[in-house]
């Protein structure tokens, strides 16, 4: 599979503004194109957001792109014994509880 992009599209954005979780005691949900718990399984993988300076900022608060958080996302072990694993740079909105933008790498 070669490299590829997710971002945010305004049908999106839409669905997103209606569901964005901002309470305080709750786990944060982070909604986007991944299940919820795949991400949260990866989110101690940091990758540096300087690297992704220039990349898209949040669309909710326009939070710039290297103030988000960025983390190594792959895949749960069954989606690549599919075939259909990816792995890549994903970035979450701590503030909106979403996920903002996924840069795959070539495998």
């Amino acid at each position: 599979m070669g490299a590829f992009e997710l971002t945010v599209d305004n049908e999106m954005l839409l669905w997103l503004r209606s569901i964005s979780i901002t309470r305080h005691d709750m786990e944060p949900v982070y909604h986007g194109f991944f299940p919820v718990e795949d991400v949260h399984s990866c989110f101690d993988v940091p990758l540096d957001p300087m690297a992704y300076r220039g990349k898209q900022a949040c669309p909710i608060c326009n939070r710039p792109s290297h103030q988000l958080h960025w983390m190594r996302y792959s895949s749960p072990a069954e989606s690549w014994a599919r075939g259909g694993g990816v792995l890549g740079a994903l970035s979450v909105c701590t503030k909106c509880y979403i996920q903002v933008q996924f840069l795959a790498e070539q495998h």
